[in-house]
């Protein structure tokens, strides 16, 4: 199944890894930049309460600083509440954003989302982030370490 939301985001469920896969067409603005929280919601709901997800960023030129609020705000919709936990989400950027992926502010994210076994991590190669999300799956629904 696939859903292209706008002429930017496109998202799909892989039943071979239980992986709802968003990802953006092309590079947009921070105003466009994020799909809204009800369609991933009722995407991972219809499949399983997918809780395993990669989103494909690697075609916005720019790390949006708006990507940390639109994720503390998944957390703020209690995406684990409607899903269970823990939720997964891999997200994969450009090598060229690694010093913002990297930061203290991002660093933060992750470590206030994982209190709440909410846990989104940053990956500069596709390949990387689906291991890490299949590894997730193996190891009890636990992120397995980076």
């Amino acid at each position: 199944m696939s859903n292209v939301f706008s002429d930017v985001f496109a998202l799909e469920y892989e039943p071979a890894t239980n992986v709802l896969v968003g990802r953006w067409l092309c590079d947009v603005a921070d105003c466009t930049l994020y799909p809204p929280h009800k369609e991933l919601l009722t995407a991972a709901l219809q499949y399983n309460n997918c809780r395993f997800w990669l989103l494909d960023m690697h075609t916005q030129d720019q790390f949006s600083l708006a990507l940390l609020d639109w994720l503390k705000a998944l957390l703020a919709e209690q995406v684990v509440s409607v899903l269970g936990s823990p939720v997964f989400v891999a997200c994969v950027a450009n090598e060229s954003h690694r010093n913002e992926i990297e930061s203290i502010g991002t660093e933060t994210l992750l470590r206030q989302q994982a209190r709440h076994e909410f846990y989104p991590y940053f990956f500069t190669a596709e390949t990387a982030a689906r291991e890490w999300l299949a590894d997730s799956q193996d190891h009890n629904h636990r992120p397995p370490r980076r």
